[in-house]
């Protein structure tokens, strides 16, 4: 412990409600000379220190009927108990906690199991640091009415120098009148006694040795008097200045404040008092060091909830990478198939067309090229599996009655060519000789154009979820906002939940025309996450998920609305407290909508949620 800050002895209360701590405590506590009170539950405790209002309070956080927060938040909203320094204590190390802890004026946070030492530290460090404010809050009473002495000492030294010389001894400051002659020379004229608090000396000391102000000037500080009270002097303005002084091997801290006046031997005199600002001084770069300690402390709480925020957007991808790689696996397993097709007709088809176009008469060339103009023609209407059934039960005896051979098959090929309609002009080049060579052909024909459309159809469906994929793991460590399209990061997410959606959910969509929002947009991508992946798992993955975005005076509202169980009453209001889940274990970390709720604080906005059975809706509200 720091020499300059030794055990202060007490009253303490210790509230815990468990008998094995609150005894340990007390122990521990008592043998250091504190007078201890205890509490084993908050209405105790609030009780205790209404009554006879404590030093310092111990505080366990998990406690039943109120919580270590609730009974912190009692006491710092009672003006009588509102000062009283709060050290929590827990078994939880977690972050959230102890950000939690200070949110609510907690002033230390000390983990179990906890060393004696360290709460004997803990509790002298924050008794010490409560005596030092007292004590400046005492010498800046203290000040003021220093001052205001000072302001009626001075009236009165207007009118009388006799009571100027006895109301200058009779104050804690130094007063004193301080000479510039005209030969250069400078010199205390007058100090009073009180000057044995700075410079350890008589005031007739110093005045027959002719010691000037800045006499025990500290080096690097003297050079800064002196110009000081050279400009003072020369534009004949008010002094002020602080600077520190050595007086018998120890450094101090002086502030002067004087007055000037002429005299008619054109000499300045001034007329002012000195006090010792050291103890401010120390009070004040303890606390300096204290706020630096906890900016630090800030800076890194808000790194570790950075860290979790990613770590939390890596565990929902990571739940997504079956479905995303499904997604992607589909379409190179249709640009593979198309591939094949493409290299069994360059290989085997592509020779036969000349001569096949050679020996083919004119009348079936026309034929032939209308086959596969309707072909082309029906590409962007295919039918359904059960049309495309009742379609061949229709065909096939037409077919059989009009002569056309194996007409099972050949409606078959048709059918995978797209032409549904107007057969009736194709039976003469169906019933030809080389009806089965012609039919071969137009249908490789047709399947280069298929391949080549279903190419580039699942090329785009590829790199569709790529860009989603990469967009979503995207990690922006510039930290700044930039204006985002808040539609373009939630399709993101709904691409990669694409697999999950398409067997049993259906989407329904409603984007109204919006402004873009200054925002941080992977975290928001993150929120989009969070609640669609809660929505589904609340529907068990079959039923409705509305989305909605619309704008209202100065913002936007987001929901998110599904056709799940609902939230219950009793539960809703826990919903965003870290680590609270209804999941079972393994399947949730109860820090989602922790984090969701985090993540919209930090953008100025809200989230809301309304649930009854059958429909869930959150709401974000974010400023324009």
């Amino acid at each position: 412990m720091n020499d300059r800050f030794p055990p202060l002895k007490a009253n303490l209360l210790v509230v815990d409600d468990t008998s094995v701590y609150l005894q340990m405590l007390s122990k521990i506590l008592t043998e250091q000379g504190y007078s201890v009170t205890t509490a084993s539950n908050g209405p105790q405790a609030l009780a205790s220190a209404k009554q006879n209002p404590p030093d310092l309070i111990l505080l366990d956080v998990m406690m039943p009927e109120l919580s270590g927060y609730e009974v912190c938040k009692r006491l710092k909203a009672n003006l009588k108990t509102r000062q009283i320094p709060i050290i929590f204590m827990s078994a939880s190390n977690e972050t959230e906690d102890k950000l939690k802890a200070f949110a609510v004026g907690g002033v230390d946070y000390i983990t179990r199991p906890f060393e004696p030492a360290e709460v004997r530290a803990r509790v002298e460090t924050h008794l010490s640091l409560r005596n030092l404010q007292q004590e400046l809050q005492q010498k800046n009473e203290r000040l003021q009415e220093e001052i205001i002495e000072r302001q009626i000492t001075e009236e009165a030294l207007q009118k009388s120098n006799n009571r100027y010389s006895n109301l200058a001894e009779s104050i804690p400051a130094t007063i004193f009148q301080y000479g510039f002659h005209p030969d250069g020379s400078q010199t205390f004229l007058y100090i009073s006694p009180a000057c044995q608090k700075i410079y350890g000396m008589e005031p007739q000391t110093i005045e027959e040795k002719h010691i000037s102000i800045t006499h025990h000037a500290h080096p690097d500080d003297k050079l800064a008097l002196e110009e000081s009270l050279r400009s003072s002097v020369n534009q004949f303005t008010r002094w002020h200045h602080v600077w520190r002084i050595v007086v018998a091997e120890q450094i101090k801290w002086v502030q002067g404040d004087a007055i000037l006046e002429k005299q008619a031997n054109g000499g300045i005199i001034l007329d002012g008092q000195l006090m010792d600002f050291t103890e401010l001084k120390q009070i004040e770069e303890a606390l300096r060091d204290k706020n630096t300690d906890l900016a630090k402390t800030l800076q890194q709480l808000k790194a570790t909830q950075e860290e979790l925020i990613h770590a939390e957007k890596m565990a929902a991808l990571g739940q997504l990478v079956a479905g995303v790689a499904h997604e992607i696996n589909t379409p190179l397993g249709a640009i593979q198939f198309a591939v094949d097709n493409l290299k069994t007709f360059t290989t085997q088809i592509l020779p036969q067309l000349p001569s096949f176009f050679r020996a083919l008469p004119e009348s079936q060339s026309q034929d032939f090229l209308a086959l596969l103009r309707k072909a082309q023609e029906n590409q962007e209407t295919p039918l359904s599996f059960k049309e495309q059934r009742r379609l061949k039960r229709s065909l096939i005896p037409q077919f059989e009655e009009r002569g056309v051979e194996n007409a099972a098959n050949v409606v078959d090929t048709l059918i995978e060519m797209g032409i549904y309609q107007y057969l009736e002009s194709f039976i003469p080049l169906l019933t030809s000789l080389d009806h089965k060579t012609i039919l071969d052909i137009a249908y490789h024909l047709v399947s280069l154009q298929q391949s080549t459309q279903s190419i580039a159809t699942s090329s785009k469906r590829a790199a569709k979820v790529v860009f989603a994929l990469k967009t979503f793991a995207r990690f922006d460590s510039a930290g700044e906002k930039i204006e985002t399209n808040l539609v373009d990061g939630i399709e993101t997410v709904l691409t990669l939940y694409y697999n999950q959606l398409k067997h049993g959910v259906e989407v329904k969509r409603s984007f109204e025309t919006v402004p873009p929002v200054l925002c941080y947009p992977d975290e928001l991508n993150q929120v989009w996450t969070n609640l669609i992946h809660n929505a589904l798992q609340a529907m068990n993955y079959q039923g409705t998920l509305t989305i909605a975005i619309k704008q209202q005076d100065n913002q936007v509202l987001i929901s998110f609305t599904d056709s799940g169980t609902g939230i219950p009453d009793e539960i809703k209001s826990k919903i965003f407290e870290p680590f609270f889940t209804t999941k079972p274990a393994g399947e949730g970390s109860g820090l989602g909508l922790d984090i969701v709720k985090k993540i919209i604080d930090k953008h100025n906005g809200k989230i809301e949620v309304d649930s009854v059975a059958g429909k869930t809706t959150f709401t974000v509200l974010l400023p324009i």
